[in-house]
This record gives structure tokens, C-alpha cells and sequence, in this order.
């Protein structure tokens, strides 16, 4: 009878999964696979015919699209400074709110958050106003302020467009990584932290013995979650700068959309797809890897 009742409640449950693995099977994995076998072939996206032409596509993304890799490295750079950025102000954000009244906590974490929520064609547009040249609103308070040496064309120049668009991801996405890291600091247990306190802990002692520790797996989800977000950046560059001036932030993404969508090769956009999953699947597991020893030895 007991083994029935196991019986059937495996049943039911394979059931309740069923529509989930199909669309999953359906909208991702059947998708990923079919784009990769594409991408062995000469086809433009429209016609019926996609001849296969072997590693025709990946041979002359090796050997003749530098376009490709500076794209590669612009993205990277983004990548791991967005990460880094996020990282440590998106930390001593959820430290400082977490020691704030329960009023303000609440007051902070929404607006620290909001962000996140808006499109990405919102944020453009905004910071677009914000940056512009002339009547951009910074450029305008350096101005009030007596400071017109240091005002820029932010989005206009090789210099400064970059940290531009990275302090732009950072303003909408650090709300995120505050709560994440304000979600395990509230999971720390207050006796603990009490009876550090009783030992003539300071804040300083605590944020370095115990908030840092104690956190180390939130600070391995948030550099997981940020650099493989970054790598796939597409929107903000796209509507910011249009990957210019030059190619100072031409992402990867930009140059897949231009090659597809442009050129019409849509055999070579799914290689160097193709590639890029495989980039950032690798970033992934080096990520995931490191912080497991990371973890490990801080346990040891």
C-alpha cells in the first residue's frame, strides 16, 4: 500500500512537470540545438535551402572577422568591470540599509530596486536626455557648478562611453544585487552578531568576520548572474551608443544583430552564437568552480 501511495504521488508529479519540460524543450533546448546545426550551413535566414558547408563558418570566424573578437574583448571588458562595480557597491549598499530603521529599509529597498523593473528602452531614453552634449542634464549641473572643464559628449567620445553605459547598467541593475546580498545578511543569525557585540565587535569587525564571510555564496550567485548578463548585453549599447564612437563599444551582440540583420548571413550570426554560448558557459563554470574553492578553503 505504501509503496502505491509513493507510486502514484511520482506519478502526479511527473505529470505537474510534463507542460514545463515540453515548453522548455520547445522554446529552448529544441531552438539552441537547431541553431547550432544551422550554423554548419550557407542560409540567409529566409530561403527553405540552408546548403551545409561544414566549419566553413567557424574556419573564417577564426581566421578572417577580427570584428568578431574586438567585440569580444569590448564585451568582456564590460562584462567583468559591470560585475565588479555591481559587486561591491551592491554589497555596502545592503550593509548600510540593513542597519537602517525598518522605515527606511523599506523605503531604500524599493527605490534601489525600481530600476530593475523599468525597460531597457526607458533607461535609454533617460540617460540619453541625461548625457547629451549640450543640454544633457550632468553637463548642465557641471556648468551651475562652475566645472564646464570637466563636462564631456559622454555618450560622443572613445574615453568615456564605455564607463558611460557601465554607470548607466549599474544604476539599473546594483538595486538587484543590494537585495540579493541584503536577503543573506538578514539570514545571519542575530545572536551571533549580538554576542560579537558583547565582545567589543564594532561594525567594522562584524562586516569583516562575519557579513563578508557569511555572504560569499550570494557574492558566487551575483558574479554568475552579472557576468553572464553582461556578456549577452545588447540593448543598452544598442539604444546608448549604437556600439560607436568607432568600435569603443561595438559589444559581440551588436556585431551577431548586424551580421543577421544587415548582411543577411544568418549561418555565420548562429556561429558566432554559438561561440559566445560556449564563452559564456565556460565563464560560468570557472565562475562556479572557483567560488566552490573559494568556499571550501574559507570553511577549512
Amino acid at each position: 500500500m505504501h509503496r502505491t501511495r509513493q507510486f502514484k504521488q511520482k506519478l502526479l508529479g511527473l505529470i505537474f512537470l510534463l507542460p514545463g519540460l515540453f515548453f522548455l524543450g520547445a522554446f529552448l533546448v529544441y531552438p539552441v540545438i537547431n541553431g547550432i546545426v544551422l550554423s554548419f550551413t550557407d542560409w540567409n535566414g529566409f530561403s527553405d535551402n540552408a546548403k551545409f558547408i561544414g566549419l566553413k563558418n567557424y574556419i573564417s570566424l577564426f581566421t578572417s572577422t577580427p570584428d568578431y573578437w574586438n567585440g569580444m574583448k569590448v564585451v568582456l571588458f564590460f562584462a567583468f568591470a559591470s560585475t565588479a562595480i555591481q559587486t561591491v557597491l551592491g554589497f555596502f549598499l545592503a550593509f548600510l540599509v540593513y542597519h537602517m530603521t525598518k522605515k527606511w529599509q523599506n523605503f531604500y529597498k524599493v527605490a534601489l530596486y525600481l530600476p530593475v523593473i523599468l525597460p531597457a528602452a526607458v533607461v535609454a531614453v533617460m540617460w540619453r536626455f541625461m548625457l547629451g552634449a549640450d543640454a544633457g542634464m550632468i553637463n548642465e549641473l557641471l556648468r551651475a557648478m562652475g566645472l564646464e572643464a570637466f563636462t564631456h559628449s559622454w555618450l560622443g567620445e572613445k574615453d568615456t562611453a564605455m564607463w558611460a553605459v557601465i554607470m548607466v547598467n549599474t544604476w539599473q541593475y546594483v538595486g538587484f544585487t543590494m537585495v540579493l546580498y541584503y536577503i543573506s545578511m538578514q539570514n545571519i543569525s542575530k545572536d551571533v552578531l549580538e554576542s560579537a557585540e558583547i565582545d567589543g565587535a564594532n561594525k567594522w569587525h562584524k562586516l569583516r568576520y562575519f557579513f563578508l564571510p557569511l555572504t560569499m555564496g550570494t557574492t558566487e550567485t551575483n558574479i554568475i548572474y552579472s557576468i553572464t548578463g553582461g556578456m549577452k548585453s545588447f540593448a543598452l549599447f544598442y539604444m546608448l551608443t549604437g556600439g560607436g564612437p568607432g568600435t569603443a563599444t561595438r559589444v559581440v551582440a551588436l556585431v551577431v544583430y548586424n551580421k543577421a540583420f544587415v548582411d543577411y548571413r544568418f549561418s555565420s550570426a548562429l556561429a558566432m552564437s554559438t561561440i559566445l554560448f560556449a564563452i559564456i558557459l565556460t565563464l560560468t563554470l570557472v565562475a562556479r568552480t572557483t567560488a566552490g574553492h573559494f568556499n571550501y578553503e574559507n570553511e577549512g
